[in-house]
């Protein structure tokens, strides 16, 4: 009886481990290098979960994250991706040597918290991202607004961001599919 009651309660800890880990960081470092590295065989496909994705982001990428933005997260659904950050606007801003206008400064001073919902297809060589929508404080924010802030915020720091038009996959992948809870990448 003792035994079955350690049993009974150890079970529910055993079960309930941590999705984020070192390990899974690991996992996910190590797929990371076969794709960069072209280390998939043509056709090869090769899976990374929601977890490995986060579990790097939290363990392996943290300390490569640009100032002003921490806590970041992933949530992989059918074609598309659901991320969230906490965004200090002004300094992540601040690194890029221009500063923001004064409207632009007082309506994003301060840690806020974003959400973006976008879109992820791709087949033959090319991936397209559309933004579906964005929160930043829980906020919606209108799609001119947010056209406006990946010009002026995101594009400059990272001219190589492609937004609503189809792109070439980097590292000879032929796809990249978003399905609930992973991501399928496909050798070309």
């Amino acid at each position: 009886m003792r035994f079955a009651r350690i049993g009974i309660t150890l079970l529910p800890a055993i079960l309930a481990a941590p999705p984020l880990s070192p390990e899974n960081s690991r996992a996910a470092e190590q797929k990371f290098d076969r794709i960069t590295g072209d280390k998939l065989s043509s056709g090869e496909s090769l899976i990374l979960t929601e977890d490995e994705i986060n579990s790097y982001l939290r363990f392996d990428y943290a300390a490569s994250l640009p100032p002003g933005i921490a806590q970041p997260g992933f949530r992989l659904l059918a074609n598309r991706v659901q991320g969230q950050a906490v965004v200090d606007f002004l300094e992540w801003r601040a690194k890029t040597g221009s500063p923001p206008g004064p409207l632009l400064a007082w309506l994003l001073r301060g840690q806020r918290r974003v959400e973006a919902v976008s879109r992820f297809t791709s087949s033959q060589g090319h991936g397209q991202v559309d933004i579906e929508s964005v929160r930043i404080g829980g906020v919606p924010i209108p799609a001119s607004a947010v056209r406006y802030l990946i010009e002026n915020l995101v594009t400059p720091r990272y001219p190589a961001v492609v937004v609503g038009r189809r792109f070439p996959l980097a590292y000879r992948l032929r796809e990249v599919r978003i399905e609930r809870g992973r991501a399928v990448a496909v050798a070309k």
